[in-house]
């Protein structure tokens, strides 16, 4: 059984992101959980590599700032929900593409 030991949760967009600590017989860890649309996908990480993928995340940030790039929300441009759409339409054919190239 797993017991909670903190929560928390952040709107991006369209998506809602859950972050949930919990503890059970093997561990701690980490449940990532994105909804959007209805739809749920969850990832776990064990608490042994929780700083290693908060490092990884920074990077990530320090990327987008030392390249100047902005991260600004493309959907909230001119268009409006169609662009949303296709930008999150292409999004997940990406990430297809790149998951059918792991096998």
């Amino acid at each position: 059984m797993e017991e909670t030991i903190a929560s928390d949760n952040v709107q991006i967009e369209r998506k809602q992101f859950f972050f949930d600590l919990k503890e059970n017989r093997r561990g701690i860890l980490l449940r990532i959980t994105e909804e959007v649309g209805g739809h749920r996908d969850t990832i776990i990480l064990p608490a042994t590599g929780l700083r290693e993928f908060a490092d990884a995340l920074n990077r990530m940030i320090d990327i987008l700032e030392s390249e100047d790039l902005d991260p600004s929300d493309p959907t909230q441009q001119e268009g409006g929900e169609d662009q949303e759409d296709e930008f999150y339409e292409e999004e997940e054919e990406e990430f297809e593409e790149e998951a059918d190239d792991d096998f």
